[in-house]
């Protein structure tokens, strides 16, 4: 083939393009995506497939990425620079380039994505940018109070965005909200996402952990304490952690180990919106929204008698259920590299995964849920000091479930396989030679052994 005459099909572009390590991102006219690489998953956590069809100012919108270019350029016209943070918490450099057609109109708009911490030096002219980021600082403010991002909330998969729509129906009420869910499913986080959108998001947000506190210092912890309440106590009193949640939001976690004697105590809060500290002659008025979570079925727990029936209810007025994470498969990518680009922030690392673990980690079923997971990566950055993250890096207990999964899976499979040879092996031979003598020389076994596989797999020959 002459060296002029070579020409690249269009398959082979688009594996040099997936191929490359800089997201390359590109929209049409009206800023409608119509391609972005695999190296989009790095970004945003989510395949490109995902982001294939969205208008501009979508993916801001969605959260994915911010501030937004698409709307300056579409307005400008010409090329621009911008340091932008993504859902997954990577600082991220884009330059947009507008292509015109031979009439000079706007034809697409071609986008260049470099992560920040993977070039030694970004050389960028952002004074016009910072600019026009100035000009549209009012729009994006307004854009960002109406959205409220909780950059700790990942949440791509149907499931999750269901729960997240209704968190934001809830919210701006006074009612006190119940969250159940397997340990480690992130409702702490939902907690505090209710609180950022609800009018109480300038106060405070307090969190005590009900099963952390041994039995006898949680009601001091809780409801605060007189002077002189009890030995060793101080002198000057302590204000409890309900008095501390004053115009914000106090989050009760594990609220099912709260003794019955303090349950009380909580109901009155909930009912009267007053308290009184431990010791105290007087009581104190309430101004805080409760917010309670448990992975124990209360209802259960109600018929036992270990949790007031009337406490239950009152809690109850909204209940919130989180999926764990196996039934919520679309948010586990984004999670992987959310936690990734978090930890690798934080110890000033730089990793990516190997196929073969990232295919590991998406089929894994994650008995942990998200916290797992974030132990889990957390642990691979830091004991991978640079680099690809491997199968080799994954905790071993982890890669021995996955083993024992595997050898399950394939010794059914080849259990059943073999039986299925051997039935028909044995139907064929008996067809066509009629007896258990002539069955057993064909197929080499012994007549009694035939004899029994002829009396299995065709009951009607006896």
């Amino acid at each position: 083939m002459k060296k002029d005459s070579f020409s690249l099909d269009n398959a082979i572009l688009l594996s040099i393009l997936d191929h490359s390590y800089d997201e390359i991102f590109v929209t049409d006219k009206n800023g409608v995506t119509i391609y972005v690489n695999e190296a989009c998953k790095r970004n945003y956590g989510i395949e490109p497939k995902g982001l294939i069809g969205q208008k501009a100012g979508q993916m801001c919108f969605e959260g994915y990425c911010f501030p937004p270019i698409t709307p300056v350029i579409l307005r400008e016209k010409e090329r621009v620079t911008l340091e932008q943070e993504t859902i997954t918490g990577k600082k991220i450099v884009t330059t947009a380039e507008p292509v015109f057609d031979e009439n000079g109109e706007l034809e697409l708009i071609i986008m260049n994505v470099r992560d920040i911490y993977q070039i030694d030096e970004v050389k960028h002219d952002l004074a016009k940018t910072l600019e026009l980021v100035k000009k549209y600082k009012q729009e994006v403010e307004e854009l960002r109070r109406k959205e409220l991002q909780n950059h700790d909330l990942v949440a791509r998969d149907k499931v999750m965005l269901e729960l997240i729509e209704l968190v934001q129906r809830i919210a701006p009420v006074e009612s006190s909200v119940l969250i159940l869910g397997e340990s480690g499913t992130g409702k702490g986080v939902i907690a505090k996402h209710i609180h950022k959108l609800s009018s109480r998001k300038e106060g405070p947000f307090i969190t005590i952990n009900c099963a952390a506190i041994p039995d006898q210092l949680l009601e001091s912890e809780l409801f605060g304490y007189a002077p002189g309440a009890f030995t060793g106590a101080d002198k000057k009193g302590k204000v409890g952690l309900i008095e501390l949640a004053a115009g914000g939001s106090l989050f009760l976690d594990e609220i099912a180990e709260i003794p019955l004697n303090l349950q009380s105590k909580i109901l009155h809060v909930l009912q009267e919106f007053k308290f009184s500290p431990v010791g105290g002659r007087g009581s104190k008025k309430v101004d805080c929204r409760i917010i309670a979570a448990t992975n124990s079925d209360l209802n259960e727990a109600v018929k036992q008698g270990k949790f007031r029936a009337d406490l239950y209810y009152r809690l109850n007025v909204i209940e919130l259920e989180m999926p764990p994470l196996r039934n919520r498969p679309g948010d586990i990518l984004p999670l992987i590299y959310f936690f990734l680009n978090k930890y690798d922030k934080r110890y000033k690392t730089s990793h990516q995964f190997d196929q073969d673990c990232l295919d590991v980690l998406l089929k894994y079923q994650w008995p942990g849920n998200v916290r797992e997971l974030e132990h889990i990566v957390e642990r691979m950055v830091v004991t991978n000091p640079q680099g690809i993250l491997k199968l080799k890096d994954l905790p071993k207990s982890l890669r021995s479930n996955l083993h024992v999964a595997n050898m399950n899976t394939c010794s059914t499979s080849l259990k059943k396989a073999l039986e299925e040879v051997e039935k028909n092996l044995v139907i064929d031979a008996f067809q066509q030679y009629k007896t258990t003598y002539k069955v057993a020389k064909v197929l080499k076994i012994s007549q009694s052994t035939a004899w029994r596989l002829i009396s299995k797999y065709l009951p009607e020959a006896n």
